[in-house]
C-alpha cells in the first residue's frame, strides 16, 4: 500500500486520500480549531466538529465498515 501525501506541522495536518495525485480530496485538521474539513474543489467540502469526527473514527476502529470495504 502506498503512503498518502501529507503535510504535517506542529499546528496542523493536511492529508490527501491518494498517493499518486493532488486532485483527490483531503482532510485538514488544526490543533487550535474545533473544525475538521474533508473534501476538495471538485467534490466540495464538508465540515465536522472534532467531536463528530471522533465518533466516526470510533466506529471505524470497531470495524463497522469492514464488510463493505473488503476487497472482492
Amino acid at each position: 500500500m502506498s503512503k498518502l501525501k501529507s503535510d504535517i506541522t506542529s499546528e496542523y495536518i493536511n492529508m490527501t486520500f491518494c498517493a499518486s495525485c493532488k486532485k483527490c480530496p483531503s482532510i485538514h485538521i488544526e490543533k487550535n480549531s474545533n473544525e475538521i474539513i474533508i473534501g476538495g474543489k471538485k467534490e466540495g467540502y464538508t465540515k465536522f466538529t472534532k467531536e463528530q469526527f471522533l465518533l466516526f473514527v470510533k466506529q471505524i476502529k470497531k470495524g463497522i465498515f469492514d464488510e463493505y470495504v473488503k476487497k472482492y
